[in-house]
């Protein structure tokens, strides 16, 4: 088997049908199923506090109630990091993190007819001002993001819809979000001189990776902190939303790879990965005859010693697609 024959036995595998099962008789039987299936270990990389699994209950409780699809976000930047040669399109890593979900979320859309809302909630709106980004590389990734969605929705349940929500939706104006934000930095400083705290070596080490650094800004030793203000200051903006924010960060539930807000399923980007897609590329590890999908973050694809393969996948389109690392 090779890499293109692997990927297209994935692909269709996700269009099989799962086997019958017997139907919840009621709403209270319904959650606790899909509850479940939610918190299936082959997907879930941390155990899930007992306060955390009552905010997740109970938001599954009010979507079965309202006869709604389960809605569920995972918030990222919307951007390919800029060290990868992948940049600034979507490569395969965000096709295998897509192809995981729909892994994850096929029992969930068996067992309930109203499905699941997937929402790709994106906070671009800082990205080009926090970490030096083009706004053209933004607008490309999100374009070859959308892409991916589109390809993957004939092999996903016809219940299960993808979705992107823009941050910069929530403001007025882009005007608007810069006055908005300088006003929360210029609080948290404030904040922050009356008690301060040096970075942590791994804040530093995200910053550092992040961060496209300009000259200029090279110049300030204190752009690293300057960076970290203006971070945390975009946190507590965001906290001010309350037109769609509180339906993301308590009435529904999120997936990550990690824990942020109370009502996180922390699950993985691939099987064996938690590494986040968009700061990381997506590649095939080999398996005896098989493969497996992974996702290697920067210093992991530093020291890999990947073979590319060539790959061809219909309707699979963008620069990044016609050939994958094998590890």
């Amino acid at each position: 088997m090779n890499a293109q024959e692997y990927i297209s036995s994935q692909l269709d595998a996700l269009k099989s049908s799962l086997p019958s099962s017997t139907k919840p008789k009621d709403n209270a039987e319904m959650a606790q199923a899909i509850f479940t299936a939610l918190m299936s270990k082959k997907f879930r990389k941390f155990s899930v506090p007992e306060k955390n699994q009552k905010i997740i209950r109970t938001a599954l409780e009010k979507n079965i109630a309202d006869k709604e699809p389960i809605k569920i976000s995972w918030p990222f930047g919307g951007y390919k990091l800029w060290r990868l040669e992948e940049t600034p399109e979507a490569d395969w890593a965000e096709l295998f993190t897509i192809m995981y979900i729909v892994r994850w979320l096929k029992p969930v859309c068996a067992l309930y007819p109203q499905g699941v809302t997937f929402t790709f909630w994106v906070d671009e709106v800082v990205i080009s001002k926090m970490n030096n980004i083009p706004q053209a590389d933004l607008d490309a990734y999100q374009q070859s993001f959308a892409k991916l969605l589109t390809f993957i929705t004939p092999y996903a349940p016809a219940n299960l819809k993808f979705e992107v929500f823009l941050e910069r939706s929530q403001y007025e104006s882009t005007e608007v979000f810069e006055a908005g934000l300088a006003a929360e930095m210029e609080k948290l400083k404030q904040v922050r001189a009356a008690n301060p705290q040096p970075l942590s070596d791994a804040a530093i080490r995200s910053i550092e990776m992040n961060v496209k650094v300009t000259p200029e800004q090279s110049k300030d030793p204190l752009w690293r902190e300057k960076v970290d203000l203006m971070h945390y200051a975009y946190y507590n903006l965001q906290e001010k939303q309350t037109r769609v924010r509180p339906s993301y960060t308590t009435e529904n539930i999120s997936a990550f790879t990690v824990f942020f807000e109370p009502n996180v399923i922390p699950i993985g980007t691939t099987k064996t990965s938690v590494a986040k897609f968009w700061v990381g590329v997506g590649a095939l590890q080999k398996r005896e005859d098989s493969f497996i999908e992974t996702i290697l973050s920067p210093s992991q694809l530093e020291k890999a010693q990947a073979a590319w393969e060539p790959v061809t996948i219909k309707g699979l389109e963008g620069k990044n697609f016609t050939q994958i690392r094998v590890v």
